[in-house]
């Protein structure tokens, strides 16, 4: 996964030759009449539930000022979601999260769906992983996390959004770089894992910062490493895995995509109307005020971004696959 600063600088550039290209938006989408339909595999609450609502809102009166109904259905780490996104007629009004569990989820479990079965149509959004015990634990550094893992193998649990989701993939590939061994518990999305620490079921979870900001602000939660290249600045007094020796740096991407078979035509309607929501004052504010990273890129591009990720993540899921433990 390339260097974050250099993509970042690619994105903004992006953002703003492709504006530069577009005038207003004066003809109306030529989709079909009816309400656009997103669906969102992960339960309300988590970083991606917030991000999509909050474009999706904002980008409505660009997308003919028609009804957007955004279901939540979660289940099997994303994979319940997906299944029906899949299955969706490619008429141009259906539309899903696009993020690396498409690729991910079909190497941990038998799945009826693939990469092959969606396109993508534009990145929205990308934050990295972090490691997050609750307030009252006795770990406070990752050097004692570690300390900690070692002396109990297997023992510390760590809960993430399902087996085959980001979060899993983070934790475990935190774990090799370490030397440790965790004890993966899967939940149904960000929210319930979130719920599990507060609740004690678990002693630790990985999860995006944003996701969990508000807890550390109330004193909930204390966040002990970013998977980051460079510190988040939402957290800028926690450090970073490479700051203290360990090489990696994951997290999310979320994008949104349609079922293949959507047209040229309507993937280039739905992608000006989404990528206009992203510049909505109100998205920008939403975004900002959560912390969440906003990151712009176009379908061309969004497509040479996978193209480029996707072998590595999937790489890294077999490579868990086939280490973990019956």
């Amino acid at each position: 996964m390339q260097s974050k600063t250099r993509r970042h600088l690619i994105a903004a550039a992006a953002f703003g030759l492709a504006f530069a290209a577009v005038p207003g938006y004066a003809q109306k989408p030529a989709l079909p009449e009816g309400n656009i339909n997103f669906i969102i595999p992960v339960p309300p609450g988590g970083g991606t539930d917030m991000t999509f609502r909050a474009l999706m809102e904002a980008s409505r009166k660009h997308l003919g000022d028609r009804t957007i109904v955004v279901l939540n259905l979660p289940g099997a780490g994303g994979a319940v979601g997906l299944g029906q996104a899949a299955n969706k007629q490619p008429t141009g009004l259906n539309l899903n999260s696009y993020t690396s569990e498409i690729f991910t989820l079909p190497i941990f479990q038998t799945l009826s769906f693939s990469g092959k079965d969606f396109r993508p149509i534009i990145m929205v959004n990308e934050d990295p992983a972090c490691l997050v015990v609750a307030a009252d634990s006795k770990i406070n550094t990752l050097d004692a996390f570690i300390a900690a893992a070692k002396a109990n193998p297997g023992g510390l649990s760590v809960g993430n959004s399902g087996f085959g989701n980001i979060w899993h993939l983070s934790a475990a590939a935190f774990a090799k770089k370490a030397g440790i061994d965790l004890l993966q518990i899967p939940y149904a999305g960000a929210a319930p894992t979130v719920q599990a620490l507060m609740g004690n079921h678990i002693q630790a979870l990985v999860a995006s910062p944003p996701e969990v900001i508000e807890q550390v602000k109330g004193g909930k939660m204390k966040v002990i490493a970013v998977m980051s290249d460079k510190r988040s600045p939402i957290l800028p007094d926690v450090p970073t895995l490479k700051e203290k020796g360990i090489d990696l740096s994951i997290g999310t991407w979320r994008a949104i995509g349609a079922p293949a078979g959507t047209s040229d035509e309507a993937v280039k309607v739905l992608h000006d109307g989404l990528a206009q929501g992203m510049q909505e004052k109100s998205f920008i504010e939403f975004m900002n005020a959560r912390g969440l990273t906003i990151r712009y890129l176009p379908t061309r591009e969004l497509n040479e971004f996978v193209a480029h990720e996707r072998p590595q993540y999937e790489a890294l899921a077999r490579e868990i696959k086939a280490t973990a433990k019956p």
